[in-house]
């Protein structure tokens, strides 16, 4: 089976993605500290969507760098097109610059175009026994078309794209792709500004290339065209030979891909990862860590999947947070209970949260208490649950307000007020100094909608939470926390599992990439 190559035109993404993104005025793409991000994130996601969708052997990105010899040729080309928002230029040193974490080629050239460099890219790899996909928004590039290069065009949606080979764009232009050029020089294109033969619209060209084959049939036979056409092609006879020119896409440049580089499991996704959170692109997260899983290989450069340390942005520097498994310890008995006041007690400050029956945090019931002092480990306090040893309220009241009431010891907690409230309605005193990571998480950036506990847990933290929904149930089954186990608030820390390693299409999950049992793994490699 072939290899598949994968070209992006970087410049024609970057424009659809901010374009689609900003259309509605919507001010909030912008990380917390006003960096405009409506063009990187929409182009990181559409690379996210390449590599989900189409599963490439390898990929490369390629961007335009300037004005190109056909500036030369035409000094009006491309004279028409509108200014580059102010805010799209850094954006796309942003997207140069992800397309550098990746490690992916970026091929650029002075006096050539994205598109030459595509379409020589194409070639060289077609040449070679690789299959090749150009994903991109400029119809211009359906003239490299063939059997073994296709070109996505981008449809209304960011994201939606639509495949044309030989037979999809003699459908949609009706001509065949080498006819493309010729096709272009007849009509011209007014978003490159030169104007082909001006009178010859669409139908005329498909007839007369459908009769003559090229541009230069129709010229060595205009005595066989008749009326206006005939007029018109023999006037502006310049016009289409220099549009002809212009349209023309270079095969012929040596653009050399370093496929090492461009081969998507030697990616390195942690780095990618840190760019994510650094530009605070929280719903990519998700996504990436799911390719990381169906293409990174085990190797001595990198580790599988994402590291024991991930970098958290915080404003003035890199957080290194590291990832364990929390040991939690319930309390159900006299000395527990004794063990954790003195643990609380001596610290500067702690993290609490309540379970309870319900959301109102007026008519809710108590359920249990849970605390941390520090990262790997927790503690849950059980005084509601309608089964299982634990503690009366009246003795975990009495030996935990007096920490909850000391002013010195700061509290932390996820949307805190509702567990003050509980914490009140059951006889609890809380003081001190009060942090609300909710709170914090909306001052940093007003405009998300991931500000829930599991949410930024997932993103910040790369921590996946129990959902309610997996304790109580949902619908006409769920039941109420005090019904759930007791055990069921504080299970043990989970065995890691990670997508077996060898790349294959099984999509099983194993302990170990060793582990794999794919029938197929011979070809996986």
């Amino acid at each position: 089976m072939s290899k598949r190559l994968v070209l992006l035109d970087g410049h024609a993404i970057a424009y659809r993605a901010y374009f689609a993104l900003t259309a509605g005025g919507d001010s909030r793409w912008q990380t917390s500290f006003g960096e405009p991000t409506a063009g990187t994130y929409g182009f990181a996601s559409i690379l996210l969507r390449v590599l989900e969708d189409e599963r490439p052997d390898y990929l490369a990105v390629a961007f335009d760098v300037g004005k190109t010899f056909r500036n030369e040729l035409h000094p009006e080309y491309k004279g028409t097109r509108a200014k580059m928002p102010d805010d799209m230029r850094p954006q796309l040193d942003r997207m140069r610059e992800l397309v550098d974490v990746f490690g992916f080629p970026r091929l650029e050239r002075e006096g050539f175009e994205a598109d030459d460099l595509l379409g020589s890219a194409a070639f060289e790899a077609a040449e070679n026994g690789i299959d090749v996909k150009i994903i991109t928004g400029d119809r211009d590039l359906l003239q490299l078309v063939t059997d073994q290069i296709t070109v996505d065009l981008s449809g209304g949606r960011l994201n939606e794209l639509k495949a044309y080979g030989p037979a999809e764009v003699k459908s949609y232009l009706g001509v065949r792709p080498d006819q493309v050029v010729d096709y272009k020089a007849l009509v011209g294109d007014p978003s490159d500004n030169y104007c082909g033969v001006p009178g010859i619209g669409p139908k005329t060209a498909v007839a007369l290339l459908e009769r003559f084959e090229t541009l230069d049939g129709v010229y060595a036979n205009l005595e066989e065209i008749k009326g206006a056409a005939r007029k018109k092609l023999e006037t502006n006879r310049e016009s289409a030979i220099l549009s002809r020119e212009l349209a023309q896409i270079r095969t012929d440049l040596n653009v050399e891909i370093d496929y090492n580089a461009a081969d998507v499991t030697r990616a390195p996704y942690p780095a990618v990862d840190k760019f994510f959170r650094m530009m605070e692109f929280r719903t990519l997260i998700p996504r990436l860590k799911s390719v990381a899983a169906e293409n990174q290989l085990p190797n001595e450069d990198q580790p599988l999947l994402f590291g024991a340390e991930t970098a958290v942005p915080n404003g003035t520097g890199a957080v290194k947070l590291e990832h364990c498994a929390t040991k939690t310890v319930i309390v159900d008995d006299d000395e527990k209970l004794t063990a954790l006041t003195e643990l609380l007690s001596d610290a500067d400050g702690i993290a609490l949260d309540t379970e309870t029956t319900g959301t109102d945090a007026m008519a809710a019931e108590l359920v249990g208490i849970s605390f941390s002092v520090k990262p790997d480990s927790g503690y849950y306090v059980p005084v509601g649950h309608n089964g299982g040893r634990q503690l009366p309220l009246e003795r975990v009241r009495e030996a935990l307000n007096p920490i909850l009431a000391d002013p010195k010891i700061r509290k932390t907690g996820h949307n805190i007020k509702y567990d003050l409230i509980v914490l009140t309605n059951f006889g609890f005193t809380v003081q001190g100094e009060i942090f609300d990571t909710m709170i914090a998480g909306w001052v940093l950036d007003p405009a998300s909608n991931a500000l829930g506990l599991k949410s930024m847990a997932r993103v910040i933290l790369d921590s996946e939470m129990t959902t309610i929904d997996t304790l109580i149930g949902k619908g006409k089954n769920q039941i109420s926390m005090a019904d759930v186990p007791i055990e069921a608030g504080a299970p043990p820390p989970p065995t890691p599992i990670i997508r077996c390693g060898w790349k294959n299409r099984c999509g099983t999950l194993w302990k170990r990439a060793t582990q794999c049992r794919c029938t197929a793994r011979s070809k996986c490699r």
